[in-house]
């Protein structure tokens, strides 16, 4: 039998795995297999994707996720390429270790991961096939088999392998909301049955597996989020994994999806949130300075040269043109406060010059990459800050509610736009 401590390395974010953290060392008194582990792990193999038993492997592999995420969180941002890998390696890690403990007769130990998640029911075959007070008939039992073994493309299968394709479980279709939010799984693509979902084993790990890799995303964006408020400057380990990880994105997966490694891309105001559009408006005297310097300048910097791949001092050290600042962002910022009542330049001349010692260039009018790291780059102040001193900039859609800084509100937003088209 296997250690209910086990249940760690199956829910990263059950009560198991978050008293390992408590009881962890500092960032920099991680022990060096650890923080190899951090880093390995979004490349392995089916073999190393199982885990020893015992309490010292199950404690490393949970200290290594916390560290990925965090990691990648000081590197990156939602919905990065960076985050996208290692969403994609925690599914196919809980895949197969779900797998794994089925086929060697731990069935029990992993519905009790699930059940945290997910509110099953074992589907009725004594007298037929029933969920609830509903009846699957017997050819759409079948149907689903064979549909699922089409979908893995196995024409022939054995008796070991078979139980993993027949439906054995109901979900109700309004607990996968997290998945149908996210775009993980689409309600025309299930069975459903008087507001039942049903599925096989198989596909229970799947939905398991995207549950836990959407809480995975969450966190990350938490952690962001965090480290936006404090405005530090990540460093030590968080910023060698995260860099390390991030060169271990797929370049061919970045053509394919359209990406481009380094700079976010071309500014998207359509996904710009609703206090970024307000202010974008102009405004009045009292709120001029704030919203202009403190608000739009950092937010559009950040949102078009986002940095990906390391942790952000300069923003020469992410761009390699300086009409990125002159001819993309400058234009925006420049017309917001044009649009003031009165505009902020007709009576503060000089504040034009503060749009770019707020990107980092310092005091100047015309900037060059030569010039970046003479000031600081200010970071995009949170929601909570922005609510005390901009009120009536704060006008927070139904999007809002999950974000806590205007930036991953961006982020997320366009990431959420491109998985749609």
């Amino acid at each position: 039998m296997i250690a209910p401590e086990y249940l760690a390395v199956l829910d990263p974010f059950s009560d198991e795995a978050k008293k390992i953290v408590e009881a962890s060392p500092q960032l920099e008194a991680m022990p060096s297999d650890v923080i190899e582990m951090a880093v390995k792990r979004v490349r392995w193999t089916a073999r190393e994707m199982l885990v020893e038993p015992n309490v010292e492997s199950i404690r490393a592999e949970v200290l290594s996720f916390y560290l990925m995420c965090q990691a990648v969180a000081a590197v990156s941002f939602p919905g990065s390429q960076e985050v996208r890998l290692i969403g994609s390696a925690t599914r196919d890690t809980l895949r197969y270790r779900m797998y794994d403990l089925f086929k060697r007769g731990q069935e029990e130990l992993c519905m009790r991961a699930v059940k945290r998640s997910i509110n099953l029911v074992n589907l009725e075959v004594e007298e037929g096939v029933r969920v609830g007070r509903s009846v699957i008939p017997r050819e759409d039992f079948y149907k689903l088999r064979d549909l699922k073994l089409a979908e893995d493309g196995l024409e022939t299968v054995d008796d070991r392998i078979l139980p993993q394709y027949l439906p054995k479980y109901a979900v109700r279709w309004t607990d996968l909301a997290p998945l149908l939010r996210h775009r993980r799984k689409e309600l025309t693509k299930l069975y459903l049955v008087g507001g039942w979902a049903v599925i096989t084993p198989r596909d229970l790990w799947d939905l398991y597996a995207d549950f836990v890799s959407v809480r995975m995303e969450e966190y990350v964006q938490s952690v962001y989020e965090r480290m936006l408020e404090l405005g530090a400057q990540p460093s030590g380990v968080l910023a060698r994994v995260g860099e390390r990880i991030s060169s271990l994105v797929p370049k061919e997966a970045v053509i394919r999806e359209g990406f481009t490694r380094g700079p976010a891309g071309r500014l998207r105001p359509e996904f710009f949130p609703p206090c970024i559009k307000l202010a974008l408006n102009g405004v009045g005297a009292g709120l001029r300075n704030y919203a202009v310097m403190m608000m739009l300048t950092p937010f559009l910097s950040y949102a078009r040269v986002a940095p990906s791949g390391k942790v952000a001092t300069r923003m020469a050290d992410f761009i390699n043109d300086i009409s990125i600042v002159r001819d993309e962002i400058a234009p925006f910022l420049f017309e917001a406060a044009e649009r003031c009542n009165p505009p902020l330049f007709k009576d503060q001349p000089q504040e034009k010059a503060g749009i770019f010692y707020h990107m980092g260039f310092g005091m100047t009018t015309e900037p060059t990459l030569a010039d970046s790291g003479r000031s600081k780059w200010y970071r995009t102040p949170n929601c909570s800050k922005i609510q005390m001193s901009a009120p009536s900039l704060c006008k927070p859609d139904e999007f809002c509610r999950k974000i806590k800084n205007p930036l991953t509100y961006y982020f997320r937003k366009r990431y959420e736009g491109t998985r749609a088209g």
